[in-house]
């Protein structure tokens, strides 16, 4: 249903944070002008902006940006919003009116939009929202080696991460925006052979870019040389970034680390040929 938009001044409006109270934080500013929230930085604006404003927006760390009422006291803008035309959001919520500042420049209106058009939110926030959901996308990390018993000095383990892939990608809702994350995993690999008092004799390393597979698919071999119980330890780095409606690549921050390890019995082979009785 289509709505006639009435203009309103709003004042003495309270404090509001978007998210959380972290530096991206906005609040609501109760003045003449109606702000409904104002913020800094880069920042996603809603679909019905022009592409190329968006875009620059979604790359300004130095801009400010605001919301308001669509129609001010003092109206310069004249466009059909605030000269009665019926615009209309679904489910009849309010149009607002977003606002950019570059570096250095005046705040300058760049557009009316719905709420089915996206938020105005920073860059920031959309980071911090899409990275806390990061580990419900990434699979466990397990480790499992080849044979699992009966380890023998000399003779290679065959090691592999029970993750499927080294690259994963899944798609989201933040703010209004459909969001594409992606997500890349290498593995580190280390091999501890222990001395039979509990220190660490040796220790070997290897950086995989593929989670390995059982045998006899490719995995990460590792032989002891001595017999003991010694360990094996895998560290997976998942480096991430995302896009919003096709704004970005935005990095994810920080990477998301996985640990796991497990114990080795090690034994020694050893052949005892026995002499064939006398007759």
């Amino acid at each position: 249903m289509m709505f006639l938009v009435i203009c309103v001044l709003l004042a003495g409006v309270g404090t509001f944070h978007l998210g959380s109270s972290q530096s991206w934080a906005v609040s609501v500013v109760g003045d003449e002008e109606a702000e409904r929230y104002v913020g800094s930085g880069a920042v996603l604006l809603p679909t019905s902006v022009d592409r190329e404003t968006r875009h620059q927006a979604a790359r300004c760390v130095g801009c400010r940006w605001k919301v308001t009422t669509p129609c001010l006291r003092n109206d310069e803008h004249g466009d059909a919003g605030c000269r009665g035309s019926i615009l209309g959001c679904p489910q009849g919520r309010e149009i607002s009116r977003a606002w950019l500042a570059r570096p250095g420049g005046e705040f300058e209106p760049v557009g009316l939009f719905c709420p089915s058009d996206g938020e105005v939110t920073s860059v920031a926030d959309a980071a911090a929202r899409v990275r806390g959901g990061f580990e419900r996308h990434i699979p466990a990390l397990r480790v499992h080696c080849a044979p699992n018993r009966g380890v023998v000095v000399g003779i290679p383990l065959h090691c592999h991460s029970l993750q499927h892939s080294a690259n994963i990608s899944w798609s989201d809702s933040v703010a209004g925006y459909l969001v594409q994350t992606s997500a890349v995993a290498t593995w580190e690999w280390v091999f501890q052979q222990h001395l039979r008092g509990g220190g660490v004799a040796s220790n070997w390393s290897h950086v995989a870019r593929q989670p390995g597979g059982p045998y006899p698919h490719p995995g990460v071999r590792q032989a002891f040389a001595t017999a003991g119980t010694h360990g094996v330890q895998v560290r997976a780095r998942w480096r991430g970034e995302f896009t919003v409606d096709g704004l970005g690549p935005f990095p994810i921050s920080p990477d998301l680390e996985q640990r796991a390890a497990l114990s080795v019995p090690t034994g020694s082979a050893l052949a005892v040929i026995q002499g064939a009785p006398r007759s």
